[in-house]
């Protein structure tokens, strides 16, 4: 992947307990912004990809998600299709959007993802296979395993998730339209519950009603829209599907094979990125993360967040706008707004000084999929 497809236009609704509107009304206001925010008209768009979310995903049924919503905006595309990788999909969407627009099948193509999961009752309320007979639910359950093989692997110590945090809410405290906004200290992190040892409620991201979408469109094409284009760089994805069959699988994300890759191939490492928008669905994975793109080296990572390294003012912006800890969990398609923001320097009070690369990642289903988007000017 070269420069030659861009991110056009970007948009996003309120994120948090949004009662009385529905995930397709959410999606629409966000495509809709998206669009306008381009420059483009409805009728210009002819390629939709979309993130249906957690609740959707798992109550709506068959129909796919990209047909409901393409009949809602009144949409007949050349392209179209659904992303199901979890926490993955909203990256591993506008990675597919770019290589249908660099292919020809469509010229400009909306990704939205959306959704009304903390309105959907049993979303979350799933069990992973048998060992559900002995309280393993969800996400939480899982991630956990992670979080305690690193401290039997490293001797990470509960301070370093703790850091991960505190740096979500300091952040947030910048972000107007973040749904968390409520300072956190060392203190406060350890008195908040246990859920599943290690992880405490405040090691958890948020659930919220909300949508967001970008535009992805040549580079040509963007030339003359109103708003600055942001070009996609290098992309990559990697996958882990064994899982519990596999020994090593939460010894490290698939992000160690598909980040350096992405950065590699547009001739960046971990010390060229500027701003990182790193999905953060637990705090144990901004950490694990923070090994595989090379930020640190493997156990590094605890002494790597102390003293609010990665917080405002830090050596290193991550999560600027919060993330999905704080400002939102938008599935990932925050992320990339907000990186889009950063890159065009309109993030405001957050705003990241010189901006010119960044990376974002998604993170999906039982830490199987790992997707990475390298954004930046031409090169």
């Amino acid at each position: 992947m070269t420069a030659r497809i861009v991110i056009a236009g970007i948009g996003q609704t309120p994120f948090g307990r949004l009662p009385g509107r529905s995930a397709l009304e959410l999606e629409a206001h966000a495509a809709r912004m998206a669009v306008r925010d381009a420059g483009f008209e409805p009728r210009d768009v002819d390629g939709l990809i979309t993130d249906p979310g957690p609740a959707q995903g798992v109550l709506q049924g068959i129909e796919p998600h990209y047909l409901r919503l393409g009949r809602a905006l009144g949409l007949d595309p050349s392209y179209a299709g659904t992303e199901i990788l979890g926490g993955a999909s909203s990256v591993a969407g506008i990675q597919r959007a770019a290589m249908a627009v660099e292919a020809g099948l469509c010229s400009v193509c909306l990704c939205v993802y959306g959704d009304t999961a903390l309105s959907a009752k049993g979303a979350f309320a799933y069990g992973r296979g048998d060992e559900a007979a002995f309280g393993f639910f969800g996400a939480a359950g899982l991630h956990a395993l992670a979080a305690r093989r690193h401290v039997a692997n490293y001797g990470t110590r509960p301070e370093a998730l703790a850091e991960v945090a505190i740096a979500a809410r300091a952040n947030a405290l910048r972000t107007p339209h973040a749904q968390l906004r409520e300072p956190l200290d060392m203190a406060g992190y350890f008195a908040s519950p246990m859920l599943v040892e290690p992880l405490r409620r405040a090691d958890c991201c948020l659930v919220s009603d909300g949508a967001a979408a970008v535009v992805v469109c040549a580079a040509e094409r963007a030339a003359d829209l109103r708003s600055r284009a942001v070009h996609i760089l290098a992309m990559a994805q990697a996958h882990s599907l064994g899982t519990f069959s596999n020994p090593a699988h939460f010894d490290a994300l698939p992000a160690a094979r598909c980040g350096p890759t992405a950065l590699r191939r547009v001739g960046l490492s971990a010390a060229d990125v500027d701003v990182a928008l790193l999905y953060d669905c637990f705090t144990i994975v901004v950490l694990m993360q923070l090994e595989a793109y090379g930020f640190c080296a493997p156990g590094e990572s605890g002494d790597f967040v102390a003293g609010g390294r990665i917080g405002p003012g830090g050596a290193l912006a991550v999560n600027p706008s919060g993330g999905l800890m704080a400002e939102g969990y938008g599935g990932g398609m925050l992320h990339v707004v907000e990186a889009v923001r950063q890159l065009r320097g309109t993030a405001d009070a957050r705003q990241v000084t010189d901006a010119e690369v960044a990376l974002v990642s998604g993170h999906g289903l039982g830490m199987n999929s790992h997707a990475t988007l390298v954004l930046g000017p031409q090169r």
